[in-house]
């Protein structure tokens, strides 16, 4: 009995460790992080493939400095149907996309909200609606994230215009939010809606001419 407890325990261990997306193929490398091609992921009785549209650096201005804090990379559900004339709603059209921003230096999950939030509030996304209240919370709850590290945020449309948003942590933490119609378009709001800052309007030219 003892080892059966013991060999369940260290499967549930590996299950909480897997990661939310499991890339594939390459379509190189930027800041030393190689990058999929494209990515596959499973929820429950559910596959799901997505397909890279485009690469980026995320700068921001710091002290007079650009300073670079991320590589972010846009997966969606089908490439062929993708407009990078109208990103945003082209994404928000999307059965399932993907972000995936893989850190090239430490950020306190505080300035990871704080940053998200300065992006919606632009963008005039309600910060106080009962989803977007557990998406960040559920950022600020999420510790540092690690240069070297990855987060990952993982739209998915389901039945009766329910959409729902997986976010996963360096840790691979994964808290799941359910949404109404229009819940993927506010949270990809934050990088190809209006920039914030001149940093994430480069970020998004760069993204979409790839």
């Amino acid at each position: 009995m003892k080892h059966i407890i013991l060999l369940l325990a260290a499967l549930f261990t590996w299950s909480a460790q897997a990661a939310l997306l499991t890339p594939e193929g390459s379509s190189g490398t930027v800041e030393k992080i190689a990058l999929p091609e494209s990515a596959a992921a499973t929820l429950g009785e559910t596959s799901i493939k997505l397909t890279s549209i485009g690469s980026a650096v995320r700068a921001k201005k710091v002290m007079f400095v650009n300073v670079k804090v991320y590589v972010g990379q846009i997966l969606v559900g089908d490439k062929d149907s993708f407009d990078k004339a109208n990103p945003l709603q082209s994404v928000s059209n999307q059965n399932a996309a993907a972000i995936q921003l893989h850190f090239v230096r430490d950020v306190d999950a505080e300035n990871v909200q704080a940053s998200f939030k300065e992006a919606l509030k632009v963008n005039k996304v309600n910060l106080d609606s009962e989803a977007m209240t557990q998406f960040l919370t559920a950022v600020k709850k999420g510790g540092v994230a690690q240069s070297g590290k990855t987060l990952t945020i993982l739209a998915v449309k389901g039945p009766e215009s329910q959409e729902t948003i997986y976010y996963e942590t360096n840790s691979g933490a994964v808290t799941e939010v359910k949404g109404p119609a229009g819940f993927t378009k506010d949270i990809f709001s934050i990088w190809l809606g209006t920039p914030s800052d001149d940093g994430v309007a480069k970020f998004k030219s760069d993204i979409l001419k790839k």
